[in-house]
């Protein structure tokens, strides 16, 4: 009798690690946690995704906003958290990016973080303010080597995808091109078309409303393909400069360890929501593009991110801390 109670209780013990293992989530609330201030794209990016876990999971589940050094406190707040799929992050390059800024990060995104989905992108874009005389990336080349550090691009901060994509484009280029940090996206954009700084590597669909007014001029995209918004503007890759290709992402992520069936079963509900008319149509009103990576695909893009960025902070000699 002692024997048989003793089995009892180790299968009841097994039962949570068992019902993990398959998939099975408990009914507790699910949280995602959207690194960022309510509003931006990161915030309304979680809302879109959140749909899709709580009519195919059948439970509740609710966006809770971490914001603060650049994505990085509620990054690495999940990358602590339970691996029981009951925790999730609305991770993008940021996440990569302001934790290899650090000189002591307390989690690793390569190790510590798995992605589920990726679900939208956009990609960023160089453009080019009154100041530069430059009309082609080639006449920018030309003109940042002939008066090395007499160029200058501006940012919405140390250690944005927006600065850190013009650091790229220096180390690919092998440009000297002085950065010029506002604080804030606003105030970046006044100072370029302004003159106060010469270009700008911004979120395309951030960049559009300017290009538009005839403000600000299209240089290159920094992606693989040319944009459907800007068929005319060409590629980083089509002009040469290769391995330049800069994507602000946005992706569902879960802590390391998490069991493989619970993130391919979410992974396959996200997938569906993406194929869904209405979250296309509500993700292109923010300008951005569908771009549905499911875990695999999203493991490899990750990992490809996270080698990215620790190279160019370390090449460019940038710390936060």
């Amino acid at each position: 009798m002692k024997m048989r109670n003793f089995i009892a209780a180790g299968i009841l013990l097994m039962a949570p690690q068992l019902a993990l293992a398959q998939g099975a989530l408990s009914n507790r609330t699910i949280r995602i946690i959207s690194p960022a201030p309510p509003g931006g794209s990161t915030d309304i990016v979680s809302r879109l995704v959140a749909p899709a876990l709580q009519e195919g999971l059948k439970q509740t589940v609710i966006v809770e906003a971490k914001g603060g050094a650049g994505g990085y406190i509620g990054s690495e707040y999940v990358s602590k958290q339970p691996a029981d799929g009951h925790t999730l992050l609305l991770g993008g390059a940021f996440t990569a990016i302001t934790a290899s800024l650090q000189k002591t990060p307390s989690y690793d995104p390569a190790k510590d973080l798995v992605p589920v989905a990726i679900v939208a992108s956009v990609p960023n874009l160089l453009v080019a303010g009154p100041r530069l005389k430059a009309n082609s990336v080639a006449e920018l080349v030309e003109q940042a080597k002939a008066k090395p550090g007499q160029l200058n691009f501006g940012s919405n901060g140390v250690g944005t995808t927006i600065h850190l994509t013009g650091e790229l484009f220096k180390l690919r280029t092998g440009t000297d091109i002085v950065h010029i940090g506002y604080k804030g996206w606003a105030d970046c954009v006044r100072g370029l078309t302004g003159s106060e700084v010469d270009m700008m590597f911004d979120n395309l669909n951030t960049a559009l409303p300017n290009i538009s007014a005839g403000k600000i001029r299209p240089l290159a995209v920094a992606a693989l393909q040319r944009h459907r918004s800007l068929p005319e503007v060409p590629t980083f890759s089509e002009l040469g400069i290769k391995d330049a290709e800069v994507t602000s992402f946005f992706g569902i992520m879960v802590p390391a360890g998490t069991p493989q069936a619970i993130i391919d079963r979410m992974g396959e509900l996200i997938r569906a929501h993406t194929a869904n008319d209405e979250f296309r149509k509500l993700v292109h009103q923010q300008g951005l593009d569908v771009d549905f990576r499911g875990p695999t695909d999203a493991g490899k893009f990750w990992q490809g991110e996270v080698a990215k960025w620790r190279a160019v902070v370390k090449a460019s000699g940038l710390t936060q801390q």
